[in-house]
């Protein structure tokens, strides 16, 4: 890898750290869902991508990818400590093995924060703009010190509490785009449930991506670790049903029929049963709960967009 050109050497990080063929399509659709949820909610008369839509989405994989560079930027020197340490999970990634350095990883953030502020600076200094640019700011900030310094690498409540704020601040930014197509007048309290459903999804992910066996447990703080495994189970399954209400609730108030709620509540059940299993049965195998939070998460947010566009149609403007 050290041969290699930087720019192939940054394309190779993206395809490990942050594969296109699934990460774009999953931050395209977080957006998508949460713009075209607030357009059925506020007006059934049809569906419309326009250049705010298509802004949105490639500001929310641009900002997707630069949460996961200040990720491995925070903890570059964490992780080549626990890469030596020989974590299964660190050993092979970019930045211990030498595929990537910090500096190229720095010029991937600087263009990737370059472009996102440029296109939403199309639009002028307008109020989504000033969303993209303000939840980078915090995002900046809570990478940084996550409020607490003494927090930064701990997989305690309030750490977990404070990055989560970066998945409110996405969906922040897709009602603010939402509001500079549509106006102020546009906003209804049913936004509410479906700005939480992406925050609860995710933290269903982060939870459950973070329980392990103890004989598995390392350096690296996990929620089985700080709670131990029985109880750090408990956090994905509220975390989904907490989800699952909320796309539901939704869903039945954009008219979307009875089909996507019950293929939504199907995947719900799917991945508690998983977490549960986990909960009876603690074995390696069934500590990857990863997958079944992934899926969900594929089926809420994918399965919403999805169930929209038919119901509604798109007009492409």
């Amino acid at each position: 890898m050290r041969g290699l050109s930087p720019a192939i050497r940054v394309a190779n990080y993206v395809w490990i750290m942050f594969p296109p063929w699934l990460l774009f399509p999953i931050s395209a659709v977080q957006f998508l869902s949460l713009y075209m949820g607030m357009q059925a909610l506020a007006d059934s008369s049809g569906l419309v991508f326009g250049w705010h839509a298509a802004v949105g989405t490639a500001t929310t994989i641009i900002w997707t990818l630069l949460i996961r560079v200040e990720d491995d930027l925070a903890d570059a020197d964490h992780d080549l400590r626990l890469g030596r340490a020989g974590d299964p999970r660190y050993r092979d990634r970019p930045i211990v093995s030498g595929a990537i350095t910090v500096q190229e990883l720095r010029r991937l953030y600087a263009g990737g924060l370059t472009t996102m502020l440029l296109i939403n600076l199309a639009f002028g200094v307008s109020v989504m703009f000033f969303a993209c640019a303000a939840g980078w700011a915090i995002t900046w900030l809570g990478f940084r010190w996550f409020y607490i310094p003494s927090l930064r690498r701990h997989a305690s409540p309030l750490a977990f509490l404070a990055r989560k704020l970066l998945t409110i601040l996405l969906g922040i930014y897709a009602l603010a785009v939402f509001v500079d197509a549509f106006g102020y007048d546009a906003v209804i309290p049913w936004f509410i449930p479906l700005l939480l459903a992406p925050w609860a999804g995710v933290s269903a992910w982060e939870t459950a991506r973070k329980i392990r066996v103890p004989e598995d447990e390392t350096d690296y703080d996990t929620y089985s670790k700080q709670l131990g495994w029985r109880r750090a189970v408990w956090l994905p399954v509220l975390f989904t049903l907490i989800s699952a209400v909320c796309v539901t609730a939704v869903s039945r108030a954009a008219g979307l029929g009875a089909t996507f709620p019950l293929i939504l509540l199907a995947s719900a059940a799917f991945a508690v049963t998983a977490y549960l299993r986990f909960r009876i049965a603690p074995t390696r195998s069934h500590a990857n709960l990863r997958p079944y939070a992934e899926f969900y998460g594929l089926v809420a947010h994918g399965g919403l967009t999805l169930a929209l566009v038919l119901a509604f149609g798109v007009t492409v403007a």
